[in-house]
Formats: structure tokens, C-alpha cells, sequence
């Protein structure tokens, strides 16, 4: 079995630029989607998410991001190839988790960089929190999402 090594950078490198566009769609666009404004008593405006859209959108906004990276991006590569890209991917993702949860004043502007990054993985974080209400554990799980994709790569090189 032969690798390309030219094909290594590819997981991260999507992964990092889908957060990216991921973070700024939901700013920008999910926001229309799952926002809810509602007339007070008082006459103020209130302004709140809907969990049940909100869930929906990130949920979508995820599978997009698999399937696109899984039927184009990484369509070319096998899946061996793709277990090691992911592999760096996800090793990346869980250093950057555990720097955040145990280094003690763990700077929050560097976490708020981060959370560009950190966008794609973090939609899975949230949906594993909901379901095991232990956020270490939802963080640390989540790191692993890259390897999703190589249920996508292809048998062989031929």
C-alpha cells in the first residue's frame, strides 16, 4: 500500500477552512433562520434562539460540510489516505481541546481565535452534550469528527 504524502494536508486544511465558512454562515445567515423576536409586555423587543431550528441549521450545516468534503473534496483519495489526513486533523482538534480544558487561564482571546476553527467540530460537541450532559467528554469526542470522512475514501489508488 503506497501513500501520497502530498495528500496528507488535505483533512486539515478542509476541516480548518469548512469551520471557517461554517462560523461565518451561522453569524451571518443563521441568524434569519432560527432568531426569534418577540414583543414584551413592556414594549421591548426581545431576541432569543430557537434551540429545535437552531439544532436543525448546525445539524445541516454539518452534514454539508461531511458530504461535501466526503463526495468531493477527498473523492480522489483512498482510505488509507484519508484515515491518516483525518488522523492529523483530529490530533490537532484534541490538542487544542485539552489545551483549552486543563491549561489553567487558558488565554480567552486565544479561544475565541480558535472558535474559527473549531466551528465544525464544535456543532458535534454541542449534540453530544445534549446527549451525555459531560462537557469533557462531549469536547474531547467531538475532536474526532475528521474521521467521519473516511467512510468516503475510495478501496484503492486504481
Amino acid at each position: 500500500m503506497k501513500l501520497r504524502i502530498q495528500t496528507l494536508w488535505k483533512v486539515p486544511v478542509y476541516c480548518a477552512i469548512s469551520s471557517w465558512l461554517s462560523f461565518y454562515l451561522t453569524v451571518y445567515i443563521g441568524g434569519f433562520f432560527f432568531t426569534v423576536q418577540t414583543l414584551g409586555a413592556d414594549g421591548v423587543t426581545q431576541v432569543s434562539a430557537d434551540p429545535i431550528r437552531s439544532a436543525i441549521f448546525n445539524g445541516v450545516l454539518f452534514l454539508i460540510v461531511l458530504l461535501v468534503g466526503g463526495l468531493w473534496a477527498f473523492r480522489s483519495m483512498t482510505k488509507a489516505e484519508v484515515v491518516l489526513s483525518a488522523g492529523i486533523a483530529s490530533v490537532f482538534y484534541l490538542l487544542i481541546v485539552l489545551a483549552q480544558l486543563y491549561i489553567p487561564n487558558f488565554p480567552l482571546s486565544l479561544s475565541i481565535t480558535l472558535a474559527y476553527i473549531q466551528n465544525w467540530t464544535g456543532t458535534l460537541s454541542s449534540f453530544l452534550l445534549k446527549l451525555t450532559n459531560n462537557l469533557t467528554l462531549s469536547m474531547i469526542l467531538s475532536s474526532f469528527a475528521p474521521l467521519g470522512f473516511i467512510l468516503f475514501g475510495k478501496k484503492s489508488n486504481t
